[in-house]
């Protein structure tokens, strides 16, 4: 199991990420995560950016941070959040269908859903690959 100070650190030391100090903190981003430090409280916190706002990462992502560290913790947190927006699209591709119809609409759905598949597709095996990295140390 590992701390947030810990995972604060692994995040520090990941060359992926994007490192940004500033006037009383230090915050690291990767994918749809970004972590910060207080420098006077020492307080860190974690936080899921896929929306217009920022908000914490839910307690189950927080355990996998936990247990498997920074970047299987950013991967699941993107993953979680792919699956909210390819949710929302079959939604829209189903409504369109029993609507309108538009074929240029469903076509344009369809596609975007198919990118969203495979950016999907590749983080999980990344994230299976990490993993299993982390387990044979």
């Amino acid at each position: 199991m590992y701390t947030l100070d810990e995972i604060f650190n692994q995040a520090y030391e990941d060359l992926r990420a994007v490192k940004l100090i500033e006037n009383g903190y230090q915050s690291i981003s990767l994918y749809d995560v970004k972590i910060f430090k207080d420098n006077q409280t020492h307080q860190v916190e974690i936080l899921n950016t896929s929306k217009s706002y920022y908000d914490h990462v839910s307690n189950s992502s927080k355990k996998v941070f936990q247990q498997y560290g920074w970047r299987c913790g950013c991967l699941d947190v993107t993953l979680s959040n792919i699956r909210l927006k390819l949710d929302k699209l079959e939604t829209s591709i189903r409504d369109e269908v029993n609507g309108k119809s538009s074929e240029k609409t469903i076509k344009q759905l369809k596609s975007k859903r198919e990118s969203f598949m495979t950016k999907y597709t590749q983080l999980n095996n990344k994230l299976n690959d990490t993993k299993k990295e982390r387990d044979n140390i």
